[in-house]
């Protein structure tokens, strides 16, 4: 065997044995004493189960409404916005207030001036309830009417609301319907974000 062959051996001996130190080395035991062969791999997920927060607290007039059902936001927000007290609410802005938990910011903010006319109410109906120290309470429900087809983060209802005014005796005033054509956004929970009164 030739000087040339022998030492070409031994040099690929000698690397196989490097070869083989680094990977032993590379797989052995880690410094923390555990033999982290045994232990099964992590899948990569979250170590405990994902929650979403709770929805944001509502005022308590609003306490059992579902604020993940937009019909239910609607409905709640559509009573809100139409019961008054005139004797003490100076416009239907006041109803508006009182709704605004459950009204879109931006929507709110900008429409504010508008809410004191948003029912078809006149000035001097609005005086003789006040003077009669009437009560308004509006029922809603969503109707069947045709609407738009619902997104995943906007929808777009009918709701007939009907404004019935009485005396502290109780005594009917005056009952009056309105349809009022209404969307609501996901904003992490529902939220009215337009309106239209006919």
């Amino acid at each position: 065997m030739n000087r040339h062959h022998s030492r070409t051996i031994r040099s690929s001996v000698a690397a196989a044995m490097v070869t083989v130190a680094l990977l032993a080395a590379g797989c052995g035991n880690s410094d923390d004493g555990h033999d982290h062969a045994a232990e099964p791999m992590d899948s990569g997920g979250p170590t405990a189960a994902l929650t979403t927060p709770p929805p944001p607290q509502l005022p308590e007039q609003f306490s059992s409404v579902d604020q993940n059902d937009p019909e239910a936001v609607m409905v709640a927000a559509a009573q809100a916005l139409f019961s008054y007290t005139p004797a003490t609410d100076p416009t239907q802005a006041a109803g508006a207030d009182r709704a605004a938990a459950l009204l879109d910011e931006r929507f709110y903010a900008e429409n504010k001036a508008a809410f004191s006319v948003l029912a078809p109410i006149t000035g001097a109906q609005w005086d003789r309830w006040a003077s009669a120290n009437a009560t308004v309470t509006a029922r809603a429900a969503v109707t069947g009417d045709n609407h738009p087809p619902d997104a995943p983060a906007r929808i777009s209802r009918v709701v007939a609301v009907t404004q019935t005014a009485t005396n502290p005796a109780g005594a009917v005033l005056d009952e009056s319907t309105v349809a009022v054509y209404m969307s609501a956004t996901r904003l992490g929970v529902w939220r009215v974000s337009a309106l239209t009164v006919r």
